[in-house]
């Protein structure tokens, strides 16, 4: 979904836009996730097609000398579409002259950067909000542990969920006290004779890669994100998940290079400022629930 090209017109507006875009590229975690599909021109309804896979009873093994001509049952591939109408997303923010006065290309350029973090913000709470719905959970009461990354693995691979997987994960459970970091990024504190400690644990690469960096990319072929709006679940828990592209869907309008992002202003006169609205066209929707789990871990 990354936009290198933003092709607006030069100008305040035009820093705006692109400094709404690029934030928004930054910012949003589960675009890059999920399954997304654009609408086609002069709709704002999108098919997002769920293949179901063929029956292997379809498939037949021509073991005896001479039956390469035996064919295979006819294997029937069967579709269905799951519809989602997209809906504008917005955000809006004022500018006042006297504000503007001065300085007014770098305040719009922050105001883009905040607009788009509003927006990719809201995205994500769309997205997240949906990890509830999956039908299969994994967790546990000390937070969440490579075990549990494993299980959620175990019930997508025993369900067909085509890699690669991301886990989209509420930040205090990767990190702290009853974070994933606690397991991989623990160190052995191994004292030597002049005081210094060394040592990585039993974690590796992925230990160090906690350790020097403060965060990891992969865990397992699971791609690793951490996004606040993961949503709670009972008291002191985070409800993320782990799934496949083909779990969530987006429909979205593209303003072109997978940007759903639309930016116009108005003037305001008698206020003395100018209105910046930022609208996000899309909807998701669950598509193949057998295809995320949803990982419901302590955090406090």
């Amino acid at each position: 979904m990354a936009v290198t090209d933003v092709g607006v017109a030069a100008g305040g507006l035009g820093k705006t836009v692109a400094a709404a875009i690029v934030q928004f590229n930054k910012s949003a975690v589960t675009p890059r996730t999920i399954t997304m599909v654009p609408a086609q021109a002069g709709t704002n309804t999108v098919q997002i097609p769920v293949y179901a896979k063929a029956d292997y009873a379809s498939i037949v093994t021509n073991n005896a000398s001479g039956a390469e001509e035996t064919p295979g049952s006819a294997a029937s591939i069967t579709s269905a579409a799951v519809s989602l109408e997209v809906l504008r997303n917005n955000v809006y923010a004022q500018i006042t002259d006297l504000a503007a006065y001065g300085n007014s290309d770098a305040l719009m350029v922050n105001a883009g950067k905040i607009l788009g973090n509003a927006v990719a913000a809201e995205f994500d709470l769309h997205a997240t909000a949906l990890f509830d719905g999956f039908a299969t959970a994994v967790g546990h009461d000390d937070g969440l542990t490579f075990a549990v990354l494993m299980d959620a693995i175990a019930n997508l691979e025993a369900n067909d969920a085509p890699r690669p997987y991301s886990g989209v994960f509420h930040p205090k459970q990767v990190y702290g006290s009853f974070g994933l970091s606690n397991e991989f990024g623990g160190i052995a504190a191994v004292q030597a004779s002049n005081g210094a400690f060394n040592g990585i644990g039993t974690a590796g690469g992925v230990g160090e890669q906690f350790l020097g960096a403060g965060f990891v990319t992969n865990i397992a072929g699971i791609s690793i994100y951490t996004s606040t709006a993961v949503p709670d679940g009972a008291t002191g828990r985070k409800r993320g998940a782990v799934y496949a592209k083909s779990a969530l869907g987006c429909g979205y309008i593209d303003f072109g290079g997978g940007n759903f992002i639309q930016l116009e202003t108005q003037r305001q006169a008698a206020e003395a400022g100018t209105d910046i609205v930022a609208n996000g066209y899309w909807e998701i929707a669950e598509t193949v629930d057998l295809h995320g789990i949803e990982v419901d871990t302590e955090v406090a």
